[in-house]
């Protein structure tokens, strides 16, 4: 995988944004070499932080998502306007929705939350070797 790369999308915060910005990122790490493995789990996790910036983000300011890599990790950051850090949820099985911070949590290797001016950004790295 080729290192020290970075791309960037702007995305409106609508009910598209989940699905533009996993069809995004998916060829970018494709043209960078990423084992599909790693494809897989970053289109995944991708979707589901997307998804929360839609739910809680503000539509006037729309989403941010950026993706970088280094040595053998991937770290997607998506930011919104929305200060308030994502809560991790347990979700019941019998639960229909809930579990996307559960999931970054549970198939990231890290992952975090900036505050800044602008809102928040949280991010997520994933090993791509």
């Amino acid at each position: 995988m080729r290192t020290d790369c970075r791309a960037e999308l702007r995305l409106d915060a609508d009910a598209t944004a989940p699905h533009r910005g996993r069809h995004w990122v998916v060829p970018v790490l494709r043209a960078h070499d990423a084992p599909q493995p790693a494809v897989d789990l970053v289109e995944l996790l991708t979707s589901e932080v997307v998804t929360n910036a839609v739910k809680y983000g503000s539509a006037e300011h729309g989403i941010v998502l950026s993706v970088g890599w280094a040595d053998s990790r991937v770290t997607v950051r998506v930011s919104d306007a929305n200060p308030s850090a994502p809560v991790v949820q347990r979700s019941a099985p019998e639960d229909l929705g809930g579990r996307g911070m559960e999931l970054v949590d549970l198939l990231a290797e890290s992952w975090g939350v900036e505050t800044h001016a602008e809102g928040k950004t949280v991010w997520f790295t994933v090993h791509a070797s």
